[in-house]
């Protein structure tokens, strides 16, 4: 009987368009202005520290390598193995250099403490802000629906403060929505402000402000040179080429010509593979005619 009753509050329960206009474009318009002016303003309170041209110079050598292992399949062949090789040769390769370890723990600076103070200042309290917003005006809306069936799993996720057990699992709540566009407008903010924005998240931020890369290694706040190395030559030996624009050309005029011009490709081949084979069969007689001219 229950499972009668979710089937029909599913199919009855209607969502007004006004929603829609007045609730879920708004937030999503708040969200991108509240990243926006949180970045900037991030990039306004940061202290000038002096940084370490060699320190530098290391993190932007393993940001090449991870674009290299990331990318390399818009490469051909050749030109990803002169790289691989560029970083990964056993004797001339850049990440089987020695390096030192930094020996400058950005947590001792006060100005680097000062920093991440500030980072999560600006994060928390506009996060806050909206939360109690959202709660206070939209406790208990449905906003919009997942076009997909999902599992009762999803249920706690996608539908926060709205308690009805009858209620389809698609559906999401007004709490729910704002959290999935937090962690979803990270593409946005990427393509928008570049991939080392402080508006993405709360840990890529304060790793920005310590003066780390994401994925480049360290232990207690210290940039560890030697294992990130490490960590990336293997990465990178491990990294298998698979060059994706090979018969790019066919991919856009269409699967018809590509199939035609693949028809006429293995029918050139198997053309001027006959005519071989012919030619090296009348070889012999030509030289046996040869003989009998040479006879008289």
């Amino acid at each position: 009987i229950e499972d009668d009753v979710a089937k029909m509050s599913a199919e009855v329960l209607l969502l007004d368009p006004a929603i829609r206009d007045w609730v879920v474009l708004p937030m999503v318009a708040i969200m991108v202005l509240m990243g926006l002016c949180r970045h900037h303003a991030q990039q306004l309170l940061k202290s000038n520290q002096t940084l370490d041209p060699e320190e530098m110079q290391q993190k932007q050598t393993l940001m090449r390598c991870s674009r290299l292992r990331n990318r390399g399949q818009y490469l051909p062949a050749s030109s990803f193995q002169t790289r691989k090789s560029y970083f990964v040769a056993k004797d001339t390769g850049v990440l089987q250099q020695k390096v030192s370890k930094s020996g400058v723990n950005p947590m001792t600076s006060p100005l680097g403490m000062v920093d991440q103070m500030k980072g999560n200042m600006l994060y928390m309290i506009p996060n806050m802000m909206m939360m109690g917003v959202i709660s206070f005006f939209f406790q208990g809306f449905v906003l919009v629906k997942v076009p997909f069936p999902l599992t009762n799993r999803f249920k706690v996720m996608l539908q926060r403060g709205v308690d009805l057990a009858t209620l389809d699992v698609s559906y999401v709540s007004s709490l729910s929505w704002y959290f999935l566009t937090l962690f979803g407008l990270r593409g946005l903010f990427k393509i928008l402000l570049g991939e080392d924005s402080d508006a993405l998240d709360e840990s890529r931020a304060t790793q920005m402000q310590m003066g780390m890369g994401v994925g480049m290694g360290g232990g207690g706040g210290i940039f560890d040179a030697p294992n990130a190395y490490k960590h990336e030559r293997e990465e990178l030996q491990m990294t298998q080429h698979n060059w994706i624009l090979d018969d790019s050309e066919l991919k856009l005029v269409g699967p018809t010509v590509a199939a035609r011009v693949s028809a006429e490709r293995m029918g050139a081949h198997g053309t001027s593979r006959s005519s071989t084979a012919s030619g090296a069969k009348k070889a012999p007689r030509v030289k046996k005619i040869r003989k009998k001219a040479k006879a008289p």
